[in-house]
């Protein structure tokens, strides 16, 4: 029992009491009583006054009722009152640093709501888009018109970051990304990517050129070799040293190929245009010529053929053949290959399931690095590039679609191209297709 709580029964213990004697020696029982539940009433109802224009923070009320019952009530809310305003202070203390370190970050940032109004900027986004205080509530598309925002901005998926050369005659380039945060809220992040983006292009200028320069010796000395492999006497020592140099040099032109094929990937510089493509087709073709590819394995094929989508015919068909030739190259002979291409509700999937070596879950996260290889003896001895699955990574992101790897060491692995339901296209089926 609380001070406060006994303070009150014995107030009320007392007082009944001493109304008692009073009622006993006066003999006037009625009017005593009637006089004791008056006063009695009198008092709680001061006390109630007192403790509503307290909480009302009436001016000439600066401390509750501090005795009895409402005594002690007063002090717990005091006490809750307290703690809630320590709380209160506490939370916008946070705030302040949080809206501090915020000005302070020199990434632009742009808090919008569900219709795209701005709700707060910091001091690095007011000066990329030359906002004012005013500019709060409006849409940020009328503020910042380029067309490839407004169509990221409104398409929705933010999953990829859009990169946008020149931000209101500011010759540098930037990155932009949408955060949903906080149910319907979304935050933008503007990034200065210009020394990076010059160190990537530097890069992807220097594989080029490269690549191409190395091209034209390595085909002299191919020729040579097959020259000089044709005019060699079949016992001849030199046999098998220019066939090892003949499969080296092989090699070499297929790693200079790859080179050029993902520097066009990177350089955003495929050919032709997007169109339906006939997935199904493609898969039937390789089927008809998987004799070519492997004489050693069961290979199976599950086709939809009316599923197409909508991309670049020649890149998509470097990823189908790709990813077969690594499950190939890596089961063993007897294994079995199964090639899938289907539909579901995420979308359209290119799966090929293996029962070769497998690969620890530890290499799963690098394998689409370029020249990275799980076991770098038998990748050369299979005639591996290391770049296969880069390739096939970067032109997977041209068509907005991710790569999925799951193995098991000793049991297999799956590899799985995840194409979103945008790109999607069906078309009829013929007679002899069914």
């Amino acid at each position: 029992m609380s001070k406060g709580i006994a303070r009150e029964l014995t107030w009320i213990i007392t007082s009944l009491w001493i109304a008692i004697f009073i009622a006993w020696v006066s003999d006037q029982w009625f009017w005593v009583l009637g006089a004791y539940l008056l006063l009695y009433l009198g008092r709680h109802l001061y006390s109630v006054s007192q403790f509503e224009k307290w909480i009302k923070g009436h001016s000439r009320v600066s401390y509750p009722p501090s005795s009895g019952f409402w005594g002690e009530v007063s002090h717990l809310v005091s006490r809750k009152q307290r703690s809630l305003e320590k709380h209160a202070n506490l939370q916008l203390y946070k705030s302040e640093q949080f809206l501090a370190a915020s000005m302070a970050m020199p990434d632009a940032l742009v808090s919008l709501n569900e219709t795209h109004q701005i709700e707060w900027f910091n001091r690095s986004a007011r000066k990329l888009f030359v906002l004012k205080q005013s500019d709060i509530g409006r849409r940020i598309e009328n503020l910042y018109r380029h067309p490839d925002f407004v169509t990221y901005l409104k398409r929705g998926h933010y999953d990829q970051s859009l990169v946008i050369e020149g931000v209101n005659q500011r010759p540098r380039v930037f990155s932009f990304k949408i955060l949903p945060y906080h149910r319907v809220h979304k935050l933008l992040i503007v990034k200065d990517i210009h020394e990076l983006y010059n160190l990537a292009q530097i890069r992807r200028d220097f594989v080029a050129n490269a690549s191409h320069e190395l091209r034209t010796p390595l085909t002299v000395l191919s020729g040579y070799l097959e020259v000089m492999q044709d005019s060699v006497e079949p016992d001849s020592p030199w046999v098998k040293p220019l066939k090892s140099m003949a499969h080296q040099s092989d090699r070499m032109q297929a790693i200079i190929n790859d080179l050029l094929t993902l520097s066009a990937m990177e350089s955003e510089t495929l050919t032709g245009d997007e169109g339906p493509v006939a997935i199904g087709t493609l898969l039937t073709q390789m089927q008809e010529s998987m004799d070519q590819m492997t004489t050693e394995h069961s290979v199976s094929f599950e086709i939809d053929p009316a599923l197409q989508i909508v991309g670049y015919e020649d890149p998509l068909k470097s990823v189908l053949t790709n990813l077969v030739s690594n499950a190939i190259r890596y089961t063993p002979s007897g294994g079995s290959i199964t090639v899938r291409w289907y539909e579901d509700a995420k979308g359209a999937h290119y799966e090929v399931e293996d029962t070769g070596i497998g690969i620890a879950q530890a290499h799963i996260g690098r394998l689409t690095e370029r020249f990275y290889r799980v076991d770098t003896a038998r990748s050369r001895e299979t005639g591996g590039t290391g770049l296969g699955l880069a390739i096939v990574k970067h032109i997977l992101e041209r068509h907005q679609a991710k790569l999925v790897i799951k193995s098991q060491v000793q049991k297999g692995s799956i590899f799985r191209c995840d194409f979103s339901p945008s790109r999607i296209v069906r078309k009829p089926i013929s007679e002899s297709e069914k």
